[in-house]
């Protein structure tokens, strides 16, 4: 048999077409790229221990990032408040009984514990309930309770203004809000100098009212709230408006600690209901909204089938949500407190 021979060229042909078979296949087989998500904003929450954790706003990767010192397990959610360079948070201490104010240096997160010495009148077991900070006289406003463990007492429920270098009080007179029979503080917000409270007379979430404090004619009124059947809570305040965002329990849910958001106009004393488009639950009901005024945008901690961190548009009621990928180290005695851009 006599062989024959395919002419160089054809062989170099066919090379090169094997590789380019072999090439394509290789591609069709790689395994797509998975796009990177970026976060904008670190939120930082604050757990009831001093746990500080940082949350992404678009990844939802909790990462811990330190400790209060001293901070250990009796954080008053209500209490935690902000200047532009420190945050504030009040613990209730019992053995021995005393008062700490924990100031907390928002960029390098150093913080300074202070025993707090409250005025006589207060008895010797006394408790702020809720603290909030007053840009334009530099200091604090907090709401004193006489006797703290126990709500029950009826002793006086008073308003004190709190000096942020010396830590002296000054009582306002003529204001105490346990006179009309309110025992229990949930939440707060000050609006210029009026301070704005939900309170309730039997201690329970769910029968809250609203009231309004003029800290300047110390005089208070009850503010109606007709659209719901139980009150606001989480208070917010809407930088430039006279309105605030909150959120309302739901009675007879099938879902627990379900609740509804509103923004209330304080001018013609109405509410209006906020669409979230599914179910949401409230992680704990005591404390104040974040506000991040770098995005004009309220940030907090939701349960919808699962931890998630929400975000509401106030100038255009819209609500979103980004799930919270590592939920294991929150608990529902935590609360956003501060953000950091990246």
């Amino acid at each position: 048999m006599k062989l024959r021979f395919l002419p160089p060229i054809l062989c170099f042909l066919i090379a090169i077409f094997s590789f380019s078979c072999s090439t394509d296949s290789d591609s069709d087989t790689k395994e797509p790229e998975i796009p990177v998500v970026k976060d904008q904003y670190n939120y930082i929450a604050l757990r009831n221990d001093g746990t500080l954790f940082s949350i992404g706003d678009n990844s939802g990767i909790v990462t811990s990032i330190g400790k209060v010192p001293g901070l250990e397990f009796n954080t008053i959610f209500n209490t935690v408040t902000s200047s532009p360079t420190h945050t504030y948070i009040y613990e209730a201490w019992f053995d021995p009984i005393e008062g700490r104010i924990f100031k907390l240096n928002k960029e390098t997160y150093q913080s300074e514990k202070i025993i707090l010495n409250f005025p006589e009148e207060f008895g010797d077991n006394p408790g702020i309930m809720a603290m909030d900070w007053d840009e334009t006289n530099q200091e604090l406003i907090g709401v004193v309770r006489q006797e703290f463990d126990v709500p029950s007492f009826g002793g006086p429920i008073k308003i004190v203004r709190i000096n942020p270098v010396t830590f002296e009080f000054t009582v306002l007179q003529n204001i105490n809000i346990n006179s009309q029979g309110y025992k229990e503080v949930y939440s707060s917000q000050l609006i210029g100098q009026k301070l704005y409270i939900s309170a309730s007379k039997d201690n329970k979430v769910d029968h809250t009212d609203l009231l309004e404090i003029d800290l300047n004619e110390k005089t208070f009124k009850l503010l109606p709230q007709e659209d719901t059947e139980t009150g606001l809570l989480n208070l917010g305040y809407i930088p430039g408006t006279q309105k605030l965002f909150g959120f309302a329990p739901i009675l007879n849910s099938s879902y627990m600690g379900a609740v509804r958001p509103y923004v209330y106009n304080i001018n013609d004393e109405e509410m209006e209901e906020i669409s979230t488009a599914s179910n949401i639950s409230a992680i704990q009901f005591a404390h104040k909204t974040f506000y991040n005024s770098q995005i004009d945008k309220f940030i907090g901690l939701i349960a919808k089938e699962g931890f998630n961190l929400y975000s509401f548009d106030p100038n255009t009621n819209k609500f979103s949500f980004s799930s919270i990928e590592n939920p294991e180290d929150l608990s529902t005695m935590i609360a956003i407190i501060s953000v950091k851009k990246l």
